[in-house]
């Protein structure tokens, strides 16, 4: 399915070798770009993106943390995924739990790592650092061999699948109870305690870390089309 992509940069060549690896990673992709909060502003207002990498020091008044404070104020159903040269896990988290679906870091300094993390993030993954899946590592769950969608084999439900897969968005409770047609009380404690029980975790951002680590890939609800 096509997407529409933004990449929110200020450095112009970083934002074109951006747009050249997303090109070979998804041919398909219709893609914009935007160098500031204010440029990134006007697209969002015009186009109905899918995904959007954003850069985290956009060095100015407004960064990549504000435009995404705003996505999620504004209940824009936009898979963002945080780019940045840091990857210490204090910055990591308060992007995962400001409502991040993934963060690349730049200062991977590795082209092909790059390319594998813009395809998870295309396959419905969530894309992490290593050096957070490490600390994170949980010896009585092993990562499957290959990145799986099995449902069944994860011990989901269908009704449960769609709100992991909308959490794996970067949506909040009360966007998904929007979603879905139930209460904000039901997600949190039907849904999203099972989940967080399942995985074994007390958090959504260590969710989040599970879901990666584990490489799993939630496709969308059936019959699933984002509300504009």
């Amino acid at each position: 399915m096509l997407k529409n992509v933004m990449i929110v940069e200020d450095q112009g060549l970083v934002r074109a070798g951006i747009k050249s690896l997303l090109q070979i990673v998804e041919p398909q992709a219709r893609i914009s770009d935007a160098g500031s909060y204010d440029e990134a502003l006007v697209l969002l207002g015009q186009v109905d993106f899918d995904i959007v990498f954003l850069d985290l020091d956009l060095r100015a008044d407004k960064n990549g943390l504000d435009l995404l404070q705003y996505i999620r104020e504004q209940e824009m159903p936009i898979k963002v995924i945080m780019l940045s040269a840091s990857d210490d896990r204090e910055t990591v988290m308060n992007c995962i739990a400001a409502g991040a679906a993934g963060y690349i870091a730049k200062s991977s300094g590795d082209e092909k790592v790059f390319e594998r993390a813009l395809a998870t993030v295309f396959q419905e993954g969530i894309f992490l650092p290593a050096s957070i899946l490490r600390t994170a590592a949980r010896p009585q769950w092993q990562r499957w061999p290959t990145p799986t969608t099995d449902l069944a084999q994860l011990g989901l439900s269908p009704r449960l699948a769609e709100v992991l897969y909308y959490l794996c968005q970067g949506l909040s409770n009360k966007h998904i109870a929007s979603r879905m047609g139930i209460s904000e009380g039901t997600v949190r404690k039907n849904y999203v305690s099972e989940l967080l029980r399942l995985f074994n975790v007390t958090r959504r951002t260590e969710l989040m870390i599970e879901i990666s680590r584990l490489g799993i890939r939630i496709p969308p609800p059936e019959g699933h089309a984002l509300a504009r």
